[in-house]
């Protein structure tokens, strides 16, 4: 290398410190001026991390303990204890285990209570629920013409099988009909429906 290169390489080398010197002059200006702004952020950057790991750790144990709570109620639904738990733990999930509990042992006074509950599902199907074990056919048809109504083509089937003890037969046809054809009721829908012509001509009508 020339004498005249090892000058030039001796330059680009100054000059390289010398952007890397102001560099580091100018990042400790920034520092100094905005040091409290920094160290404030990197405090909320950290007490954030750490606050968002608290709660996923307490969420999990919650979630824990809810399972554990449904567990001991699927060996024992009268254990109270577990209810308890459960409901501290995961109210949601505690309001559908009274409602499938309530469903399936005709618990009306129950049933009335989740008919108020704050989840429109919960609500929802505990309306239909009730409606069907008073065998209460005007509650069934303001049930199903509710809007939004998730069980409405049961409610149809449920109404044209009050209607049919009660001889109506082509008003529980109408209800029938109603049911579309894509729902899983729709073969049952039939067979109703055929019960119901023989039913009307062993009646006579």
């Amino acid at each position: 290398m020339s004498i005249k290169e090892q000058v030039e390489f001796a330059k680009e080398e100054l000059t390289q410190d010398e952007k890397l010197l102001a560099g580091l002059i100018k990042a400790e200006r920034f520092y100094r001026r905005n040091r409290f702004a920094i160290i404030a952020l990197a405090v909320i950057v950290v007490a954030g991390g750490a606050g968002y790991m608290a709660m996923e750790y307490v969420k999990g144990q919650k979630l824990e303990r809810a399972n554990r709570a449904l567990l001991a109620l699927e060996k024992d639904p009268a254990d109270r204890a577990a209810l308890k738990s459960l409901k501290e733990n995961d109210p949601e999930l505690a309001e559908l285990f009274l409602l499938r509990e309530a469903s399936r042992n005709g618990d009306l006074k129950a049933l009335e209570s989740l008919g108020r509950s704050g989840d429109p599902v919960v609500a929802d199907l505990a309306a239909y629920h009730l409606g069907v074990w008073r065998r209460d056919g005007e509650a069934i048809r303001n049930y199903r013409m509710k809007s939004g109504a998730l069980l409405k083509d049961f409610a149809l089937f449920d109404e044209a099988y009050l209607l049919m003890r009660e001889g109506k037969i082509s008003e529980a046809r109408e209800r029938l009909a109603l049911i579309s054809e894509e729902s899983v009721l729709k073969p049952a829908a039939t067979m109703l429906e055929h019960y119901g012509v023989v039913a009307q001509s062993k009646g006579g009508e």
